[in-house]
């Protein structure tokens, strides 16, 4: 059972705050995941007792969040613009079989 100071959320939430910022360039919506979970596991610690490891859970999270929400919306705009540049190609110059 739990001791009643306990920082396993705390401890939860900044790794799983390492793992939004270590994921950034990789998956961004894991990233994305990982820090809105973080995020809550990092605030219910911060209630509960404030720890110094639940207060650097809320820093690496909200970081990793915006990083992971811009990364995301990058690599979202980059594949619709090149999704829409394939099928703006002239395909008549093709050799046909």
């Amino acid at each position: 059972m739990a001791e009643k100071g306990g920082n396993e959320l705390g401890v939860a939430g900044f790794t799983l705050g390492i793992i939004s910022l270590t994921v950034l360039f990789f998956s961004p919506l894991y990233g994305i995941f990982a820090a809105i979970i973080g995020l809550i596991f990092s605030a219910v610690q911060q209630k509960k007792h404030k720890t110094r490891l639940g207060r650097w859970g809320v820093v690496l999270n909200t970081i990793g969040l915006i990083a992971n929400a811009v990364f995301f919306y990058i690599y979202i705009k980059y594949v619709i613009d090149y999704l829409q540049g394939l099928q703006s190609l002239d395909t008549s110059s093709f050799p046909t079989a």
